[in-house]
């Protein structure tokens, strides 16, 4: 089998920086009904900006037309930055019918996002809006019904087998305070369509390790998949990529286990059998670079020798501490995800250097037998 990849398309910024450019980061993406692709993505001055805002668009493949959309967020923001948002994903429940989560951050005047010395996060609260036109405008913002004591970053909601709806949260720590429970992975789902997000499974795993950045993936009988960037934070540095799976829909999860990857972010799609195509974070080596992959036992090993280049630039952080400020200039791509197009297509999504700031892109990835 081969991976096949598209030219970039810039969807979000400018693909060359001008002097006038803005920052993005933290992309999300969402196939829509009528065949348009919904991208969100967090304008800011550096992905530790405690400080940012969303923009929007609805990006057309057909004609490559891109359409700027009403910000999922505004209505929560404040002016005078007391009220900030992270990163926010929209996924479709049903033709029309949007549903927008994200973490609504208030930074205290902090100047950045986590801090240097604890490495937790400014204070957030999980919050969600629903839009019945398409995304065209957004009701009144409302928190998330599940709550803990720490903080939660989530990622894509999505729909799985039996009725469940739910998204993955990567569990942080407040600012200048330590963890108030036992850090745990958990997949946080709805039983009544949506309205209602108020369950959690939790994600067996080792102790002192962040589960980060969760990317699932759903099989032809609908089991799921997920993949997660593994983190020490005892040691403050990267581990291998690790998955777990769920057989009920997420409503549980079996425990944690290694793949033969260490990357960061790394976001599986499965296409058929024990076939899958991956896309991966390379920060650390001599061939810094966002690449795809194919896996044929079912994710364990990957074929990296005929990996393929998406984004293939210098990249050199200055420690393995992926939550040290210092790094942040260091960084030139990041936050990839991939969503299905078609049972062999996929379309990356991804923030990348831009010989100024940085920008959103996209490129499709075609699988195919030869």
């Amino acid at each position: 089998m081969k991976i096949h990849a598209s030219p970039l398309k810039c969807v979000i910024g400018d693909a060359v920086a001008t002097a006038e450019s803005r920052g993005y980061h933290f992309p999300s993406a969402e196939v829509l009904s009528d065949g348009s692709i919904y991208i969100a993505a967090r304008r800011d001055k550096g992905m530790n900006d405690p400080y940012g805002t969303t923009e929007a668009v609805r990006y057309i493949p057909a004609t490559g037309e891109i359409v700027p959309m009403p910000s999922p967020t505004q209505q929560d923001l404040a002016e005078d930055g007391s009220r900030t948002a992270y990163m926010c994903y929209v996924s479709e429940l049903a033709p029309n019918e949007l549903i927008a989560l994200y973490d609504l951050l208030e930074p205290q005047g902090h100047a950045t996002m986590f801090d240097d010395k604890t490495f937790g996060i400014c204070a957030c609260t999980l919050r969600i809006t629903r839009s019945h036109d398409n995304g065209l405008t957004w009701d009144a913002p409302e928190d998330v019904a599940y709550k803990t004591p720490d903080v939660m970053v989530p990622g894509q909601i999505y729909k799985t087998k039996d009725g469940v709806i739910g998204f993955h949260v990567e569990m942080h720590n407040h600012w200048e305070v330590d963890y108030k429970e036992p850090i745990q992975a958990r997949f946080i789902y709805s039983t009544d369509g949506g309205k209602t997000f108020d369950k959690a499974a939790m994600i067996p795993h080792p102790r002192d390790f962040l589960a980060g950045d969760a990317r699932p993936t759903t099989d032809d009988k609908g089991n799921i998949c997920a993949f997660f960037w593994g983190f020490d934070l005892k040691a403050m540095k990267d581990l291998a990529i690790y998955r777990s799976f769920s057989a009920d829909g997420g409503k549980s999860f079996s425990p944690v286990e290694p793949i033969e990857l260490k990357k960061q972010i790394t976001s599986p799609f499965w296409i058929s059998d024990d076939v899958y195509m991956c896309i991966y974070q390379e920060r650390f080596s001599a061939h810094p670079g966002l690449y795809a992959a194919l896996s044929y036992d079912g994710g364990k090993t990957w074929d990296e020798e005929n990996a393929v280049g998406i984004f293939v630039k210098g990249s050199a952080p200055k420690s393995e501490n992926a939550f040290d400020s210092g790094n942040d200039e260091a960084y030139t791509f990041g936050y990839s995800t991939l969503t299905k197009l078609a049972p062999n297509k996929a379309l990356v999504t991804f923030w990348h250097a831009n010989g100024g700031t940085t920008c959103i892109s996209v490129c499709e990835l075609t699988v195919t037998e030869d």
